[in-house]
Parts: C-alpha cells; structure tokens; sequence
C-alpha cells in the first residue's frame, strides 16, 4: 500500500503544482502582454477535478474528514460500532455511485474520442480522476472503518496519527551520517 499512499500523494501533489504555476504564468502573461493564456482555464478547471477528488481519498485515509465524532466517541461500545459500521457503509455506496458513473462516464468519452478543446488532450485522462478516486476511496473507507473499530477515535488520537504520518521518517543509517558530518567526519 505505500506505492498506492505515494501515488495518491503525488497526484495531489503535481495537481496543485501545475494549478498554481500555470496560474501564475497566465496572470503575468496577462498583466505583461496584455494577452492570457487560452488553454489556463481549461487545465486549472480539469486539474482542480483531480485534486478534488484524490484529496479527497487522501483525506479518509488520514481521517480528516469531518463527521459527528462527538456523537461516535461519546457513544456506548455497541452503539458505536453501529455508528461506524452505518457511516463507512454510506460513503462506500456514495463512493461506489462515482466509481460506476464516474467510469461509464470515462468509457463514454473514450469511446466518443472527446478532447480538451484547446490542448486536445484526451478528456477521459482527466475524468479517470472520478472511479480511480471511486475505488481508491472504497479501500480507505474499509481501512478507515477496521481502524475506527480497534482503534482510539478521539480527536487527541486522529491528530496524534494525522501528525505522525507528516512528519519525516529518519532512519539510523542517515541519522548517523548526520552526527558523523557535524562532528567534522567525512560527508
């Protein structure tokens, strides 16, 4: 699973990159030349799709999402397991709409040969964003939910596990190339 956290890591990551440098370009082509880019809508509004949407799952694998923790975590065992159980069941049906419309849609316009209009970039490329996050999302709600029935919940406890994951990972090896270095070794 940390080629599948990598990719969606980075598909957030590059979306928003090119959003904000395509962005920029255009409001300094604009304000420069006089002139903006044709295409910058088109890639900022097809690109924010994607962030959107791979946010999204990269927020249920974090647990950000917001919902009715005091609800849940002030709830007896039994009725918080229900609790659980009823919520990742609604957002795996909702997050199985996407998956199935989501990939008809994307078939459809494969099929129809349907491009950007200004780049001509194939619109499926962009749209693959909907079922991917569909099914993404699928296997992090079930994860989520397996957590949340073994797991803390409360909020103190999805902050400790949302800073956790931020925060670097530092092995032995590098930690002791580190002190070797500062103590006037070889780099």
């Amino acid at each position: 699973m940390k080629i599948v956290k990598w990719f969606e890591d980075w598909v957030v990551i590059a979306s928003f990159m090119v959003i904000v440098l395509v962005t920029f370009v255009n409001v300094v082509f604009r304000f420069t030349f006089q002139a903006s880019l044709a295409f910058s809508e088109e890639i900022t509004i097809n690109l924010l799709v994607v962030l959107t949407m791979m946010g999204a799952v990269v927020g249920i694998r974090l647990g950000a999402h917001l919902g009715f923790s005091y609800l849940v975590e002030n709830a007896k065992p039994a009725i918080r397991r229900s609790l659980i159980i009823i919520g990742a069941s609604l957002m795996i049906v909702f997050l199985a709409v996407l998956l199935f419309w989501g990939s008809e849609m994307m078939i459809h316009q494969m099929v129809r040969g349907r491009a950007t209009p200004s780049l001509g970039i194939p619109q499926w490329l962009f749209t693959l964003s909907i079922p991917l996050a569909g099914l993404l999302g699928i296997i992090r709600t079930l994860q989520a939910a397996r957590v949340s029935l073994h797991e803390d919940t409360s909020a103190e406890a999805v902050a400790e596990r949302m800073a956790q994951e931020a925060a670097p990972v530092i092995d032995e090896a590098e930690l002791k190339t580190h002190t070797t270095d500062r103590q006037g070794g070889r780099k």
